[in-house]
């Protein structure tokens, strides 16, 4: 078996469903591609999750798809919480 090497890359999307009782939300990126996260996907947890609302997306490049591996939330400001355009804490 041939391991191929994973590359993560961050994305922008917005939650367009969560469903709680079923441990799934799902998101949309600015390119139209619909992500899924499930409970056990790190990051905010779903109960912070609102449709309408921006997240911050890291995803895996596998050979054959990509996976959502942690997800935030994103400020007002299109950034994540804490965080200020000059890379410093806001």
């Amino acid at each position: 078996m041939a391991h191929s090497k994973l590359s993560a890359r961050q994305i922008h999307a917005t939650v367009l469903e969560v469903l709680p009782a079923t441990g799934l939300a799902f998101a949309a990126d600015d390119a139209k591609r619909t992500w899924g996260i499930t409970r056990s996907t790190p990051g905010a947890g779903l109960g912070q999750l609102r449709p309408g609302q921006r997240l911050e997306l890291t995803v895996i490049n596998h050979a054959d798809f990509d996976l959502v591996s942690y997800y935030t939330p994103l400020g007002e400001s299109g950034m994540p919480p804490g965080s200020s355009p000059l890379g410093r804490p806001g």
